[in-house]
């Protein structure tokens, strides 16, 4: 699936996201693993924004040692997970 350079669109509940941090400055982002838990079309914001549970810096085999944290970030910052 290839979404383009940073473009808003929809994404689809269940799919798996990257999300890409650069740390401090560093020139090599840090990227956070995560799934998409619901998104919409913010009418105030005229972009699609979404609730991913983030799982850390990889995917878990089956049942997580952690519970995901869930966080909001527009659509357009997040990337499809290989």
């Amino acid at each position: 699936m290839d979404w383009g350079e940073r473009e808003d669109r929809y994404v689809e509940p269940g799919t798996k996201v990257r999300l890409d941090n650069h740390w401090d400055g560093a020139d090599v982002p840090t990227p956070e693993y995560g799934i998409v838990v619901h998104c919409w079309k913010d009418g105030e914001l005229g972009m699609y924004d979404c609730y991913i549970a983030f799982f850390g810096d990889d995917f878990p085999e089956g049942k997580p040692d952690e519970k995901p944290y869930i966080l909001r970030y527009a659509a357009a910052s997040l990337r499809p997970a290989a």
